[in-house]
């Protein structure tokens, strides 16, 4: 799984990565008059630990690891890069939905299942398995903590 992975400088893990931090930094620093996710936390330490954690060890390996096989060009060719840049697309239209106020499950949930989606397809087209697999486990962390501010049932 390792052998295939290098460390390096990944522009298409830098695009993703920013494009999907930029709406969190817009939310920090102008949060909404109603904000429901700002007391989202888990009464778990260590799931809202394993969260950031993971979260933090997404981006660091989307910039950094890169596969050894081939060259990256800013955008993959193929259905992965593409799909990994319509969920920032759609994670984006959530968040854009949030600050105008419709802040239904659906629309945070939406905002909790997009990014891992977009670092998985991240994964695939940059053909980094180890960003595949993070980001599969990041999204049970990133739902469950959710599910707990935010029910479903």
């Amino acid at each position: 799984m390792l052998r295939h992975v290098t460390l390096g400088f990944s522009k298409f893990g830098f695009l993703v990565a920013v494009l999907q931090l930029l709406p969190n930094v817009l939310w920090v620093l102008f949060p909404p008059a109603q904000d429901p996710l700002a007391g989202s936390r888990s009464s778990l330490p260590g799931l809202e630990f394993g969260e950031h954690v993971l979260g933090i060890a997404l981006v660091v390996m989307l910039i950094f690891l890169v596969s050894r096989r081939e060259s990256e060009p800013l955008i993959p060719a193929g259905l992965c890069g593409k799909v990994s840049l319509g969920a920032i697309a759609l994670y984006w239209l959530g968040w854009a939905c949030y600050f105008s106020g419709w802040q239904s499950s659906f629309i945070i949930y939406s905002l909790v299942i997009l990014p891992p989606a977009a670092f998985f397809f991240a994964g695939l087209a940059k053909r980094v398995l180890p960003i595949t697999i993070a980001s599969l486990v990041f999204l049970v962390f990133h739902f469950a903590v959710t599910l707990e501010s935010f029910p479903l049932w």
